[in-house]
């Protein structure tokens, strides 16, 4: 720390004048630039209790706009906006209600408010908990829930490394973390003591079969074990296979984890919940309530039967539920679960106008005599006595995800958030049977409206026959379930049942046509077309028209899976080709979140780069067989394709994604349990590199020569800046630390390089009166300086800040934000492949070589101009492009980087960046 102070006071002192600070006020008479727009893409981030009360207030995470939206209880205005990090999904008090904490889900960070009216800093960031390693990547990954154990101890969920991390609160330095063995924690509650976490992903115990039919050429008796219905005698997958649907149970069902609060050591797990798990509450008698769905995947899973057609699971894949669980801490093997079920179990079905689709946000009155909860798909809240009777329900906005109860005027009043139109409903509660809506606050909202059109009918279980799902309730946050089905699809060549599928994301659809597993929907080029046709088949889309092949998709889905099949069908849905339109609008417009480990300068670890090189080039060369290369199939641009040659058509699915993906292949054959060296990985929690690793085993075990292709998978572009969300607050405290000052030169070069807008929020506090500010980093102006965005256009270099740090008049939070070009669908990805079409395919890839005479590359690419930015190992250089007839492009390089492999990006200017593309030096 001292030797970082000495440097930054040497540099201070050789190019500040005691006149700075004066210079760094005075009002810019140049005339900089007016401030860049701001863009905000549509990630589909998570909620978890996103809406808090303290004081006079309500707390809302306002996620489409990145800011805390601040409510007065009683006018029932937005009073402040606080700029947070990049989607805001969670809020939390601390129990002395001096402090707000808001996870940001994209920007992997905590961000603290002071919410103390008597501080010179309230409603304003005071400080930033995050972590980094070695490589610059995070080590603090997509924070959901958080939970305060005291005012000095809090923990934060780390919803994709299956962690929760306990922080000290004091220090915001994390102190250890706790593993949960389950897939994807995100609620957390605190009470008695305790801490309860339930992992979103908890699944069902359900699996395939791994029973097949002998193979022509085999004479050997496969026999099956009734019960476990597991494979004794191992045999070849052969044409004409038998795979069911089924519940194992060996296959770990861990639901809910209870941790004791003063030593964080884990004292209980509760399995056989549900499937999915959004929300939990507990009160006083830890009385438990969870809200879930559970699903029927295995009702019609059954091969070689008649039993495997939508008709057998009754337009019901989910059934909608409350878990509660009587816990008893000194006798837990007395603790009592109950399963309530908010509507008919099938044959019956419910009114369609009372049905309860996805239970989500649940609270407790404050007397704890009622449970008051939302079901997001249904767009209700509804209250529910402690005889798990239903007594009132009432309309909210569209997707309620998040409640706060409250009390205002002596009225009881819950508030809830609602995601999908982004507003706030307030719900008079006083009359526990007869609940209603009092009002609604809209907030900003910068979403294109067709998308949130789109992306509000996805989650509607409306658009389902029976009303209790939605598109959502399967690809929950346009994600999985990890499960795998039988939906509606041709009976496999040469067997007797539709093929079991694993569900697909609808992140990045955007020019992956033709779409599904097979190319069966969605396709615009024809031809040989998927395992279970195997024969021409004509295009059923246009592609010219952006939206109509996954409008086909969506209509044939509309028509299959979210419709009612049976002979005494009576479907009352009513669905317009304009609201299929919007729908097929946000599909295409969800993107992957930012790689989860790319370093925030947008460099390449060496692993990384070596992953790229085998998974493309190199490939597996097991001397037992001939080269296997990935990328010939999952090929670039987006790891994935269609048409392979001389087969069957198959397609490829991408491998964007794969790192929160525990189901490998696309009939889930490699989480079968009875496979030894699956059993200690699903124990585990199912890591999702530990399944992959061993998909390339063999009989000694796992082989580690493959492993740098997770480094690429963690670190591959799906179209953002390593830099993109990164914050970092400056203040007394850490104005000098070496995290501080390599993090605010890192975003400074990339706002240079026009990867990112460079913001801060904050205040300037001058004898105890603070004023706040909102800046904007100009590369071009005074050799950089952050500028000020109101009319006055106040100036500051680096130095300046921190200076002002260090006395103490200044704090500000540095966030790395995204151009105004974020909507998927107006501007999809930019996209670099080798030569010829972006489908199909046709072999190995040929990437460019250049030398010193030879400067020039050409390829394939979409989706960018002329004045498109040049990116080679992740930063920015000179060059220029040719763009020719039928998507090739002739890119140039002004000088070439070192002999070697490389990787090349191009970004539409304030838009997204490419994917990494390889070429070579010789």
């Amino acid at each position: 720390m001292g030797s970082i102070k000495s440097k930054y006071f040497a540099i201070a002192i050789g190019t500040i004048i005691s006149v700075l600070v004066c210079l760094s006020f005075a009002q810019n008479t140049e005339g900089p630039k007016p401030p860049l727009k701001v863009g905000y893409p549509l990630m589909e981030s998570p909620h978890s209790n996103p809406i808090a009360i303290n004081g006079n207030f309500v707390y809302v995470t306002n996620t489409p706009s990145s800011t805390v939206d601040v409510i007065d209880r009683e006018s029932e205005k937005v009073v402040d906006r606080i700029h947070v990090g990049i989607d805001p999904v969670s809020i939390a008090v601390r129990p002395d209600g001096k402090e707000i904490w808001v996870s940001n889900h994209v920007s992997d960070s905590v961000s603290v408010i002071d919410s103390d009216p008597k501080s010179p800093t309230f409603h304003v960031v005071i400080a930033t908990i995050q972590e980094f390693d070695s490589n610059k990547a995070t080590k603090f990954d997509e924070p959901v829930g958080i939970a305060f154990a005291s005012n000095e101890k809090a923990y934060v969920a780390l919803s994709s490394e299956n962690q929760i991390a306990v922080i000290d609160v004091k220090s915001r330095n994390i102190t250890k973390r706790l593993n949960i063995p389950a897939q994807d924690p995100r609620a957390l509650f605190v009470k008695n003591g305790l801490l309860f976490v339930i992992p979103f992903e908890s699944g069902n115990k359900t699996q395939l079969s791994g029973g097949y039919q002998k193979s022509n050429n085999d004479n050997s008796q496969i026999t099956f074990d009734a019960e476990e219905h597991f494979v004794k005698n191992n045999n070849v997958l052969s044409k004409g296979y038998k795979e069911d649907i089924i519940k194992h149970n060996k296959q770990p069902d861990y639901d809910l984890f209870i941790f004791d609060t003063k030593t964080d050591f884990l004292i209980d797990t509760v399995s056989s919940i549900g499937t999915l798990l959004y929300g939990i509450t507990v009160d006083s008698n830890l009385n438990i309530f969870i809200t879930q769905t559970d699903a029927r995947n295995d009702i019609n899973g059954k091969a070689g039967t008649k039993q495997h057609t939508l008709k057998e699971l009754e337009n019901r894949p989910y059934l909608n539920q409350i878990g509660k669980i009587k816990y008893k801490l000194e006798n837990k093997k007395n603790s009592e679960l109950q399963i309530i079920n908010l509507e008919p179990i099938p044959p019956n079905q419910p009114d369609r106008k009372l049905t309860f689709a996805t239970p989500y946000a649940v609270k407790m009155t404050a007397d704890e005599k009622f449970i008051v909860s939302t079901a997001s798909g249904s767009n209700c809240v509804f209250i529910l006595d402690f005889n798990n009777n239903i007594i009132s329900r009432t309309s909210t906005g569209a997707g309620p995800v998040g409640i706060a109860v409250d009390k205002v005027n002596q009225i009881d009043i819950v508030w809830t958030y609602n995601a999908y139109d982004n507003s706030v409903s307030k719900i008079n509660i006083s009359d526990n049977r007869n609940i209603k809506k009092e009002s609604e606050i809209l907030l900003n909202d910068q979403t294109e409206a067709d998308t949130k059109l789109g992306r509000k009918f996805f989650n509607d279980a409306n658009f389902s026959s029976t009303g209790t799902f939605s598109c959502a309730s399967c690809h929950p946050n346009g994600q999985i379930d990890q499960l795998i089905w039988v939906l509606d699809a041709p009976i496999v060549t040469g067997g007797k049942q539709i093929q079991p599928r694993a569900t697909m994301p609808i992140r990045g659809l955007r020019d992956t046509e033709p779409f599904h597993w097979d190319g069966t929907q969605g396709d615009p080029y024809g031809g040989i077309n998927a395992t279970s046709l195997q024969k021409h088949t004509k295009p059923n889309c246009v592609l010219s028209v952006a939206i109509d092949c996954i409008r086909s998709l969506i209509k044939n889905n509309l028509n299959s899976t979210m419709k009612l099949e049976s002979s005494n069908n009576s479907d009352s849905r009513d669905i317009t080709d304009s609201q299929i339109d919007k729908l097929a609008n946000y599909n295409l417009s969800v993107p992957y979140p930012p790689a989860p480990k790319r370093a925030y300068d947008n460099s390449l670890t060496a692993k990384a780069i070596k992953g790229f090189e085998l998974f493309h080039i190199k490939g597996d060369k097991n001397p037992k067989q001939n080269p296997n290369v990935c990328g010939d199939c999952h090929r670039m641009p987006f790891w994935v394709s269609s048409k392979t040659p001389g087969f069957n058509g198959m397609d490829a699915p991408t491998w964007r994604g794969a790192y929160d993906r525990h189901q490998i292949t696309p009939q889930g054959r490699l989480n079968i349990i009875d496979f030894p060296w699956i059993y200690q990985i699903a124990i585990n929690g199912r890591d999702e590199f530990k399944m992959w690793q061993l998909s390339w085993s063999g009989d000694n075990g796992p082989r580690h020569d493959f492993d740098p292709v997770w480094n690429m998978v963690l670190e591959g572009s799906t179209g953002f800046s390593g830099s993109y969300a990164r914050q970092v607050t400056v203040n007394k405290n850490n104005y000098s630390s070496k995290l501080t000052l390599d993090l605010l030169k890192a975003l400074e070069i990339s706002a240079q390089n026009h990867s990112i807008v460079l913001e801060a929020e904050g205040i300037f506090i001058n004898n105890n009166e603070a004023r706040k500010f909102e800046i904007q980093f100009d590369a071009n102006f005074k050799g950089g300086s952050f500028i000020e965005k109101n009319t006055e256009r106040k100036y500051y270099s680096r130095i300046d800040l921190l200076k002002l740090a260090e006395q103490g008049n200044f704090i500000g939070t540095f966030t790395a934000r995204h151009g105004f070009k974020t909507d998927q669908f107006l501007y999809p990805q930019p996209a670099l492949w080798t030569l010829g079409p972006i489908y199909e395919q046709r072999g190995r890839q040929q990437f460019p070589i250049l030398t010193t005479t030879e400067k020039t590359m050409l390829i394939s690419g979409r989706n960018f101009g002329k004045d498109a930015h040049i990116f080679v190992d992740g930063v920015l250089i000179d060059g220029t492009f040719n763009l020719n007839y039928g998507e090739k492009v002739t890119v140039s390089l002004a000088n070439l980087p070192p002999v070697g492999m490389h990787m090349l990006q191009v970004q539409e200017p304030e838009g997204r960046m490419s994917n990494d593309f390889i070429f070579f030096v010789k």
